[in-house]
């Protein structure tokens, strides 16, 4: 070996990269889980818009229930919805890389991205019979082409429509709560818990009354503590 090799030999690490290297754990806390508090306020926000909150007398009239509604109110939920949808993509994948970086042979850790991107791929579907309502209802630039029985057919269907995505949600919580009970030197145990906890009222209704969409105002404030969970916490990296 000559002089030169030696001097080289002296300066790598027998991995391969410079001996003073600094380690590949970040020197600041990851920014990407901030997009989840954003995607979880505008589902929300989005999903509250287009619940219904009529008296049940004009709820009763069936058809007539149309001349009730504010066409406002389905066209800034239809936008919002949509934002909440590409910040919810953006989530799912920063969730991913996490599980490849953090836990790439679990289970349950690779299935919070895919359950996740689930919640946006359903709830896009729903977000956009939204913008429908307000295209069509008068005041929208397509008024009068469907008919008043087609209108609230999509009425009826956004009864609980933007709240149904979010089992995705419900998968996803099941999986970090999994996590932190098997292994909480990935995931806090504290936020197994707040998984657990957020996740039984839904199961609950779900399983006595068949009630549908208690996952869609639970679990948007299970992603943005979770979200929040991996900027602050010091036992996650995101």
């Amino acid at each position: 070996m000559n002089e030169e090799e030696i001097a080289v030999s002296t300066i790598l690490s027998p991995l391969g990269v410079a001996a003073d290297a600094t380690p590949e754990t970040p020197s600041r806390r990851a920014r990407w889980p901030w997009f989840g508090v954003a995607a979880a306020a505008a589902g929300l926000v989005s999903s509250m818009l287009t619940i219904n909150d009529l008296d049940e007398e004009i709820v009763a009239q069936g058809v007539d229930v149309l001349d009730h509604l504010d066409r406002g109110r389905f066209h800034v939920a239809f936008v919002v919805g949509l934002i909440g949808v590409a910040l919810l993509f953006v989530t799912s994948t920063g969730w991913k890389r996490w599980a490849e970086t953090h836990a790439p042979d679990d289970l349950a850790a690779r299935t919070i991205g895919p359950a996740l991107a689930a919640t946006a791929t359903i709830n896009v579907i729903f977000v956009c019979l939204t913008g429908s309502m307000a295209l069509y209802m008068p005041g929208g630039t397509d008024e009068g082409w469907l008919s008043r029985e087609a209108m609230f057919v999509n009425y009826t269907l956004l009864d609980f429509g933007q709240l149904l995505g979010w089992w995705g949600g419900m998968v996803a919580a099941g999986c970090v709560a999994s996590l932190a009970l098997r292994r909480i030197n990935v995931v806090p145990r504290w936020m197994g818990i707040v998984s657990v906890v957020l996740m039984l009222p839904a199961a609950a209704m779900a399983l006595v009354m068949g009630l549908p969409g208690f996952p869609g105002l639970v679990m948007p404030i299970w992603l943005a503590v979770m979200s929040i969970g991996l900027v602050v916490s010091r036992k996650i990296r995101a």
